[in-house]
């Protein structure tokens, strides 16, 4: 958190180094004295003006644009003064240095992320946008751009204040009917309220499976080619890369490590990872990459999972699968591609099966036989995403979303269970609605109901200057 509100900050906005241009930002009460001492100049808010940048004494810096803006009409909410110089990091760093020797009370190097917290203070943003700016910096894929801008824009926080707006009418409602406990209950405005629950649990369970789409498509897109050594693995993976990324070998353990190759496809960005053969082992190194190989499973969203033909059939794969993997997986619920490797051995024709957990596919990696199927497989399934609904989502979000719809289940249990024998709890039930309003509030950083410590958290990840 911000250790004095009342401080005017600085910092450079633009990355360190050397470039076309480079922009100093000031914030706080004395950002109009600043810009007299070091323009000589009156500004006018919101109008840019091309001026030169003095110290102390009087002497030009160098020259470039000002520009004012007043309270509250600002980022941060404050008066902030932006000077954007020429690029040179010794010009940068001396302006930075002649308003720190200019002595003015109260001046100081902006924190890391303070910028952006003090227009969080502010009221000017909520937290789920404050999170999201670090996230459209940090953006590797045109897909992350275009979620985060419409998290930004606020359409994640409207579903959230609109799960509030229900919540506080279902609190009134109880509320009213506790304190006229004495008397008999009024079933009617019972049946309302599980009417209500019914509606909000219904539309936060959408809520929480989209974000669990948004969290899979904003993230890297994990893939991971698995199975025991020797059946293709390394080959796959070099031509999914379209490099010699692997090591390909006749000797089964060539792979011993975690090798990971970064792409971007259809505006995503992707990380395959060639893993350590999966099978029992007295060799120590091997041991060590296997236990890699698991946490990388665990970690994908989708699995090839790639076996010799010779050894499996087509109705065998799934259940080879299920029996030495799928079952030590902690999240079962991962795009699945079984791929019977070596069908030019078998003297198969390659072929695709697609059931609903997953797809068979055929092929030679050797000959080439129904390779190009495969990334064609894995485009489909990441198009089927639709991107026109998502928004930028953090885990932290997912995470309270799941509580506040335990809190909801429990409401809608207690009258499932209680209503027939008119012997409701509406105590308890004010208690569940009470948690989902702080829960949900929490998710927008509202300042009564969110700690110091996720504040703090959010805030320190972000650069000095933003």
């Amino acid at each position: 958190m911000i250790k004095n509100f009342y401080e005017t900050i600085l910092a450079q906005s633009t990355p360190i180094g050397y470039g076309g241009i480079g922009i100093i930002r000031i914030s706080g009460k004395k950002s109009k004295i600043i810009a007299k001492k070091i323009l000589n100049k009156k500004l006018i808010p919101k109008k840019a003006k091309y001026t030169s940048f003095k110290n102390k004494k009087g002497k030009i810096i160098d020259f470039g644009i000002a520009i004012y803006y007043k309270s509250p009409n600002s980022f941060t909410g404050e008066d902030i003064l932006e000077l954007q110089c020429h690029g040179g990091q010794e010009i940068i760093n001396l302006i930075i240095k002649s308003i720190i020797e200019l002595k003015i009370k109260n001046i100081r190097i902006a924190e890391p992320g303070e910028f952006t917290e003090r227009a969080y203070l502010n009221n000017k943003i909520d937290l789920i946008q404050a999170e999201t700016i670090n996230n459209l910096i940090y953006s590797t894929s045109e897909e992350n751009i275009y979620s985060a801008i419409k998290s930004f824009k606020g359409v994640f926080s409207k579903k959230i204040k609109k799960f509030i707006k229900i919540i506080n009418n279902l609190i009134y409602i109880t509320e009213k009917e506790i304190s006229f406990s004495e008397k008999e209950i009024n079933f009617i405005k019972i049946k309302k309220i599980k009417k209500k629950i019914n509606f909000l649990y219904k539309k936060i369970k959408k809520t929480y499976k989209k974000s669990k789409k948004s969290l899979f498509i904003n993230n890297k897109i994990k893939i991971c080619i698995i199975g025991k050594p020797n059946v293709g693995k390394s080959s796959l993976m070099n031509f999914l890369t379209n490099k010699k990324t692997s090591i390909v070998t006749n000797i089964p353990g060539t792979t011993r490590d975690i090798i990971k190759k970064y792409l971007s496809t259809n505006n995503f960005k992707i990380e395959i990872n060639d893993t350590a053969g999966i099978h029992k082992t007295n060799n120590q190194i091997e041991k060590i990459g296997i236990k890699k190989t698991w946490k990388t499973i665990n970690k994908s969203q989708i699995i090839i999972f790639i076996d010799n033909a010779l050894d499996t059939t087509e109705k065998e794969i799934y259940n080879k699968y299920k029996k030495k993997i799928q079952k030590k997986i902690k999240n079962k619920k991962k795009i699945l591609y079984l791929i019977r490797n070596k069908i030019d051995i078998t003297k198969e024709k390659y072929k695709i099966i697609k059931k609903k957990k997953y797809t068979i596919i055929n092929i030679s990696i050797k000959n080439k036989y129904g390779t190009k199927t495969i990334k064609s497989e894995i485009n489909k399934k990441i198009n089927q995403i639709n991107k026109k609904n998502l928004f930028l989502v953090q885990q932290r979000h997912l995470n309270l979303i799941k509580k506040i719809l335990q809190e909801i289940k429990n409401i809608k249990k207690i009258i499932k269970i209680n209503i027939n024998n008119k012997n409701i709890n509406l105590d308890i039930i004010y208690l569940n609605l009470f948690n989902s309003h702080k829960l949900l509030n929490e998710i927008l950083g509202t300042p009564k109901f969110t700690s110091k410590n996720i504040i703090n958290n959010i805030f320190r990840k972000f650069c000095i200057g933003k």
